[in-house]
């Protein structure tokens, strides 16, 4: 048995929504056609059954914004017998206020259009395959699935074996983490919750990589990801998260980072600059 995500559609591909389904403010359910097939074999393809089935819980609920929302792993086996394993996220009155909603939705709501617009813009994300919400009484219930990263670990994974790193493999981590930021950043988003477990990062070959081996990121949690009103504050709002728990970066580490992510010179007065205001925003965060 192998464990694969389902495949994706082309671009241009059309999603098919339930017949059944009547989601608030004219909003129909969500679902990518090739996952659509293999929930189908399940009894899986409609909002009850999928907010019902019991999964596996990867984190602790999410109890903010006076209601509750949890991420669950929930593995299914095609025809063929492949495994495929899904993120099937649930959340109950768990809601935010955005420009196209501005009475409120479930942050799932922004988070599924943050997806598909950086999935426009090619910022490489991560993947869904089926959103759809429901109001249940004075439960505003919301649903989103997404597609397992199959071959990566997020930055914490590389970071906890640090010591154990060569200066090759540091410095691919370094690069790649770096680059998805700046393509983030360059793009005039924020992504508001840049914690290293966010980051996921390809993992190399299992023979030896070769010489043109590049590791290469990709983001996931984007709901609370947002346009730039400050450019420089928000972009170093998002670095600081990841300065203040990368602590086994040495400052060259950071330098290096700093150097990808500016497009310049390690030793350059730009990274200097950015490096002295980081250190500057973790004393104030020390006093």
């Amino acid at each position: 048995m192998t464990h694969r995500s389902p495949i994706h559609p082309p671009a241009g591909h059309t999603a098919t929504t339930s017949p059944s389904a009547t989601a608030p403010r004219g909003h129909g359910d969500y679902c990518e056609a090739g996952l659509a097939r293999l929930l189908e074999q399940h009894d899986l393809n409609s909002f009850d059954a999928l907010w019902q089935v019991a999964a596996h819980d990867v984190d602790a609920p999410n109890r903010e914004r006076g209601g509750v929302s949890t991420v669950s792993l929930l593995t299914l086996e095609d025809e063929d017998g492949n495994s495929h394993r899904l993120y099937l996220k649930r959340q109950t009155n768990h809601l935010g206020r955005s420009l196209a909603r501005p009475l409120g939705e479930p942050t799932f709501s922004r988070e599924w259009r943050a997806i598909r617009h950086y999935h426009a813009l090619g910022i490489p994300a991560v993947d869904a395959g089926w959103y759809g919400e429901r109001r249940a009484g004075r439960e505003w219930r919301a649903i989103l699935i997404t597609f397992d990263l199959a071959g990566r670990d997020d930055l914490d994974h590389w970071h906890e074996r640090w010591a154990e790193l060569d200066a090759g493999m540091r410095s691919q981590v370094i690069t790649a983490s770096a680059r998805l930021v700046r393509e983030i950043h360059q793009a005039g988003l924020m992504h508001g919750c840049l914690f290293p477990k966010h980051l996921f990062l390809s993992r190399p070959p299992s023979e030896s990589p070769d010489s043109t081996w590049q590791m290469d990121a990709v983001i996931i949690d984007l709901e609370k990801t947002r346009r730039f009103v400050l450019r420089r504050h928000e972009c170093l709002r998002d670095l600081y998260v990841l300065w203040r728990r990368l602590k086994g970066w040495q400052h060259d580490e950071w330098r290096q980072f700093l150097a990808v992510y500016r497009d310049a010179d390690a030793q350059s007065a730009e990274v200097s600059q950015w490096l002295k205001e980081l250190e500057a925003r973790a004393a104030r965060k020390r006093r």
